[in-house]
């Protein structure tokens, strides 16, 4: 059997799939971060050897049925900058054709099935490629956690703990936010939260936007805003990739991939409103298919298989 080992690997989750020659989904492993930028080359390389283990056991595979490993990650660019450590772990292993690319672009690849347009990846952090009809490529976005990642769970999460602690102090109008929150961190006093979220042990905060959305549907109106914001921040995004394209007078397909785009569809509403006045000649549609398989698609291009994906 032949097959290819695909990987999404995120700030938060990373997914292995095994892929046969016909496109059949064999068998799939997760884990947790993969991002070796913020968690560390070592935790990264841990997980991603791990899952890669996990998911030839499962499947009863040898590495030498492995055609080719390809792997989106978070902490790769488009451009494969940050690429090194990752493709050096796999030749480590013994996989000798391995293909690093950014998570931007397996989300781009799976979201359009290669086709072009702009994709919008909106998880725990956040970014924006924009691919046009000859190959050409530009990045919007993805300046990480301490100036960027706008519309993302991390950077929605951050603009709630900060209406919450407002309205604790005073400062603006009370919302749902301040008493879902501090059951949601399990704390008696939102005040705690200070050190419950700071210090050595920090936990990371992308989580808490389950939370911010159940309050934006319940109607509370600070949670509404901060969607709403999201949304035009991502729009925004697009526009700037359309532009730097020249496709902003003429028709293009935008999508969208990610958790937050995917669990929080006030979101993806809002921001097609936006676009909708901004850029006439878009078409904004659903996902295609998950990251995941958008790194199978970009393995089968370049090992000469016929790309195919079954349900």
């Amino acid at each position: 059997m032949e097959v290819i080992l695909a990987i999404d690997g995120g700030a938060t989750h990373t997914r292995c799939a095994a892929i046969d020659r016909s496109g059949r989904l064999l068998t799939q492993a997760e884990g947790g971060p993969s991002n070796h930028l913020q968690d560390g080359e070592k935790n990264a390389c841990a997980t991603l050897a791990e899952l890669v283990q996990q998911t030839l056991q499962q499947a009863n595979l040898g590495r030498q049925e492995v055609e080719c490993i390809s792997a989106g990650l978070a902490g790769v660019d488009y451009d494969g900058y940050g690429a090194g450590p990752i493709q050096d772990l796999f030749q480590g292993l013994g996989f000798e054709r391995c293909l690093i690319h950014g998570d931007m672009e397996i989300a781009h690849a799976a979201a359009l099935g290669g086709g072009p347009g702009i994709v919008v990846l909106a998880g725990t952090g956040s970014s924006i490629l924009g691919v046009d009809a000859s190959g050409r490529r530009v990045k919007v976005g993805g300046w990480g956690p301490l100036y960027g990642n706008e519309g993302s769970a991390q950077k929605i999460s951050e603009r709630a703990l900060t209406a919450a602690a407002r309205a604790y102090d005073g400062r603006e109008p009370s919302t749902a936010l301040l008493e879902s929150l501090t059951k949601a961190l399990d704390l008696s006093d939102f005040r705690n939260s200070i050190s419950f979220l700071y210090g050595p042990d920090a936990r990371n905060i992308a989580s808490l936007c389950e939370i911010v959305y159940q309050c934006a549907v319940s109607g509370d109106e600070v949670a509404c805003s901060i969607f709403e914001d999201a949304a035009s921040e991502l729009a925004q995004g697009v526009m700037a990739a359309a532009c730097r394209l020249g496709l902003h007078n003429s028709p293009v397909v935008v999508s969208y991939q990610g958790g937050v785009a995917e669990h929080c569809p006030l979101l993806v509403k809002s921001m097609r409103q936006r676009l909708a006045e901004a850029l006439p000649d878009a078409c904004v549609r659903p996902p295609l298919w998950k990251p995941v398989i958008g790194a199978y698609l970009l393995a089968c291009n370049v090992i000469g298989w016929k790309a195919a994906v079954q349900p």
